[in-house]
Formats: structure tokens, C-alpha cells, sequence
């Protein structure tokens, strides 16, 4: 992870590239977005002055994203190049409503409070998507599908929970406060859900109608809080890679003890294509790949799609 600390507007970000998705237009408005063609809900306390400074980079302004840390970051075009670089714009401490520009009476809480694990989420479903299976939580970066394991401890009890609504692994999100929540596609009580579905505000109910009319049968729940813990990724290892010499010399070792002490075969000298191995010698998708893979969260992949084209 890359120091974070003496970063100033306009920086390179030294760290993985993922957050709340917010855009600001030209004129200053921001604004969230489910989908391209469907309604803008506005911020009601716009940032005055990270809004400006985003400007100052980007004078036609375009999407943000904010950490789960509260750190701002967008993307710009590098200097006679296609390519893009991801850049550091300042903190935030999001707030107010989220709402709708016609009719601002149906805006909706940006920070929830007052729920309670498996609670349906009474607000946007966005913020920094993590991955997890079992003990493993990673980060999979969207321009290179390599997945970036997380570095230390992440907190036990937000695993457990995550575990018990979504038992084989699977993406979650982290927003800027910290609250964790995820898509689930049942729920141990329906009975609490069919009432809370009805409490929820108009404009939640509409985001997940749109979503299921696109195939995602799936419920947003809360499930907890990370409160102090930071969320650090680990560069995954590269075929190119140097071996360290303490590496070196522990494959070395094993290799050595690798020499057979009894008769061999004659199958055993048989080419891969010579052998037929069972159904049963088979691995499975699961056991050939030792992280799972997950769709189970693709709200994400379509504002991607939205990203690419916008910036």
C-alpha cells in the first residue's frame, strides 16, 4: 500500500481505485445514478468545495468514487495518451439526502441509522466492492480481473454475518461510513422482509423493481459496521516475479526430495494425452480455481459499462 498521508489534490493515488459513485456536472450539481436513463437523485449538501476542486481537474466534470476511508478519487487522461490515471481529490464526510430533482419530496437518507443485521437497506446500493469465501476477502481489480487479497484481519464478526446470509462467499460493498451490506437473493425470515419492504421509501422501492426487471432477483441487507478498521490489499504475485533466496532455497529443498525410491510404472511414463483419466480424476470448476467467482453483484458491472463510456 502506498502512503496516503502528504497526498494534495491532483496526486496519483497509490492505492486501489474503488468507492461510492457520485458525478458532478459542470454546473456544480452531484448527483447518484442507477442506471443511464433512469432518474438523478442530488446530493442536498453538496461538498462546495471538493466539488471546485474537482472542477479544477476536470472542468467538465465526471464521476468520483469515496472510500470507504472517505478519500475522494476520479480519473483523468494522461497527457497525449489514451490512457487514464487514477488520482487523488481530497476527503469527505457525505451526508444529507439523496433526491430526486422533480420531486425532492421523496428524497431518501444517505446514512441510514438505527438497523440492525439483516435489516433490508433503506437507501442506495453502492460503495467499495470487496469479494469474500470463507476467511478470504479480496478486491478484484475491474481493468485486469486480478484479485488483490486483503491485507490483515478483517473484522471477524461483519465475516460471520456476511456468512450466514450468503454461506458460499460472495460480494459485498462498504460505504463511506463504513456501513457493510449486500445482495442477497433469500432471506431467512420473509416474513420480516415482506414488512419492511413496505416501510421502505418510494424511490428504494422503484431501484429494486428496475433491478429485478433486469434479472437481479436480489434483496440489499445491512450487515454491520467496520468502524475503525482499514481496508488494505495486497499485490498479487506475477509469474515474473524474482524468488527470494529464501524462496529459492526452500524450493530447492523440496525439489530434491522429489527423487522416487521405488519401481516405476510403465503408466506412470505415459504421455497426458495417453492417459484416460475418470470423471471422478476430474477437478471441478470449484477445485481447479482456488478463488471462487462471483455474479452476484452486477449492478457493478453495468455502471463500469456507464464509466467507460463517460470518461
Amino acid at each position: 500500500m502506498g502512503d496516503i498521508t502528504s497526498l494534495s489534490a491532483g496526486d496519483e493515488w497509490p492505492n486501489h481505485y474503488r468507492g461510492f459513485s457520485l458525478q458532478i456536472s459542470p454546473n456544480g450539481s452531484i448527483w447518484w445514478q442507477l442506471y443511464s436513463g433512469t432518474d438523478r437523485l442530488e446530493l442536498s449538501s453538496p461538498p462546495t468545495e471538493l466539488v471546485e476542486t474537482l472542477l479544477e481537474l476536470k472542468h467538465l466534470g465526471g464521476r468520483i468514487h469515496i472510500t470507504e476511508d472517505g478519500h475522494v478519487l476520479t480519473r483523468v487522461e494522461e497527457d497525449e495518451s489514451d490512457d487514464y490515471i487514477d488520482i487523488y481529490v481530497g476527503d469527505i464526510e457525505l451526508d444529507g439526502e439523496l433526491v430526486p430533482q422533480d420531486n425532492p419530496e421523496f428524497g431518501i437518507p444517505l446514512r441510514p441509522d438505527e438497523l440492525s443485521s439483516g435489516d433490508l437497506w433503506p437507501s442506495v446500493y453502492d460503495g467499495s466492492r470487496y469479494s469474500f469465501a470463507g476467511e478470504r476477502v479480496w478486491w478484484q481489480n475491474g481493468s485486469t480481473n486480478r484479485r488483490h487479497m486483503v491485507d490483515g484481519k478483517f473484522p471477524q464478526d461483519i465475516l460471520e454475518t456476511l456468512r450466514r446470509y450468503k454461506s458460499s462467499g460472495g460480494s459485498f460493498r462498504i460505504t463511506p461510513w463504513g456501513d457493510v451490506i449486500t445482495l442477497v437473493p433469500s432471506h431467512p425470515a420473509p416474513g420480516e422482509v415482506q414488512a419492511q419492504f413496505g416501510d421502505l421509501p418510494r424511490v428504494v422501492q422503484n431501484i429494486i423493481k428496475l433491478r429485478k426487471e433486469r434479472g437481479v432477483e436480489m434483496l440489499p441487507i445491512y450487515i454491520g459496521n467496520v468502524g475503525d478498521a482499514t481496508i488494505e490489499v495486497t499485490e498479487p504475485r506475477s509469474l515474473t516475479d524474482e524468488l527470494s533466496t529464501e524462496e529459492r532455497d526452500a524450493l530447492s529443498s523440496w525439489a530434491s526430495g522429489l527423487g522416487r525410491t521405488s519401481t516405476t510404472s510403465p503408466a506412470a511414463h505415459e504421455t497426458e494425452s495417453q492417459q484416460q483419466p475418470s470423471e471422478e480424476d476430474i477437478p471441478s470448476t470449484d477445485e481447479a480455481d482456488d478463488v471462487p467467482r462471483f455474479d452476484d453483484d452486477p449492478v457493478d458491472w453495468m455502471r463500469d459499462n456507464i464509466e467507460k463510456k463517460e470518461e
